[in-house]
């Protein structure tokens, strides 16, 4: 019997908690002496004192300081590779949310240099995951980009994290559920192997840990206080569900939820939300699309209205009818949706939002 040898990727470093920023020297300079820091604009102004201090005592030079361009785009990436290359970093520093991140983690892998994700919000599993979603300059989805390794080190610091808009936390939690309802549709139909069935178990691990800790992880964040709750959330958006998309490769990772994201990009009035508050209303079009009970979708719809996540297309934004089909139409196209065991249409997703809709309404 020939033996497949596979390649799995796992960060190597992970540090985690309050001011674990100021850890980010020590570790750095095992990486090498020159730091190329790219993020996005807010978060630099929130982390650039506490950075600078930390590489500065552990003798490692910044040797500049990029925005990372507003989205994840092949341009936005060449550039920034170009300009690390020009200032000879050793390594990459990547700064912010998911767009920031994987901007990161691609300038890295096309610089052949190590990583360091600093997640300032926690929004999605990008931190840790080898992976880096493409968009065009329109704000588009256009392709997923699979990289070889991991980050080299995650720091999530989790003062800083509680000290963003609450909106974010809760597009975390909708963006992390995706990983049960999501890996169990798309497993349905796959030969189990050891790899999928731990993707699908921590998936549910995610779901696990939302369901007991989200609403409290909520209202941790609108009161500003850490507890172990919140703790326990950020645990799950960024590292549980970051190994729950390791375990699935590039095989099994999304489902319909994340392409009604992908399909709904092409509506610009809805590129002001946040992609995982749009993934976790997809999660329920997806129970709808996999016709399951009122009783289930509505059990679903009441833990999504816990943690704050939408539950109607009107909280997401006012579409036209036109727009909704659009959405629609490309969400079918989407690669996303193929990993669903059945063939979807557009009428179905339009049918599956209805019904979200109605039952949310009850």
């Amino acid at each position: 019997m020939e033996k497949h040898m596979e390649r799995l990727p796992f960060p190597a470093k992970v540090f985690r908690g309050p001011g674990a920023l100021k850890q980010v020297g020590d570790f750095c300079r095992t990486q090498g002496k020159n730091a190329f820091i790219l993020g996005g604009k807010t978060a630099l102004l929130k982390t650039e004192e506490q950075l600078a201090a930390s590489l500065t005592e552990a003798g490692v030079k910044v040797v500049a300081t990029e925005w990372y361009g507003g989205e994840c785009t092949m341009e936005n990436i060449e550039h920034l590779a170009g300009a690390a290359a020009a200032q000879k970093a050793d390594f990459i520093i990547a700064v912010g949310g998911g767009k920031a991140l994987d901007t990161g983690k691609a300038v890295a892998a096309k610089s052949k240099l190590p990583v360091i994700t600093v997640p300032t919000i926690a929004a999605t599993c990008a931190a840790a995951t080898p992976l880096t979603v493409l968009y065009n300059n329109k704000g588009e989805f256009t392709s997923n980009l699979f990289l070889a390794d991991c980050p080299a080190a995650i720091v999530i610091d989790t003062a800083i994290i509680l000290a963003t808009p609450v909106s974010w936390l809760i597009a975390g939690m909708g963006d992390t559920l995706a990983k049960m309802y999501e890996l169990r549709a798309a497993a349905s139909c796959m030969t189990p192997t050891s790899l999928t069935i731990s993707a699908v178990m921590n998936g549910q691990i995610c779901y696990d840990i939302i369901k007991r800790f989200g609403g409290e992880a909520r209202q941790a964040v609108e009161s500003q206080t850490l507890c172990g709750a919140f703790d326990s959330i950020v645990d799950a958006i960024i590292l549980a569900a970051g190994i729950s998309s390791i375990f699935g490769g590039d095989k099994l990772r999304n489902a319909a939820a994340h392409a009604i994201y992908n399909g709904f990009t092409k509506i610009p009035a809805t590129h002001a939300v946040a992609h995982g508050s749009i993934v976790g209303y997809g999660n329920l079009c997806l129970l709808a699309l996999e016709g399951r009970a009122d009783a289930e979708i509505i059990e679903e719809i009441t833990l999504a209205q816990n943690c704050g996540i939408p539950t109607t297309l009107k909280q997401i934004a006012d579409l036209s009818d036109d727009e909704m089909r659009l959405g629609a139409e490309a969400s079918c196209k989407a690669a996303a949706m193929s990993c669903m065991p059945f063939p979807v249409t557009a009428e179905m997703v339009l049918d599956a939002i209805r019904r979200v809709d109605a039952l949310a309404a009850r």
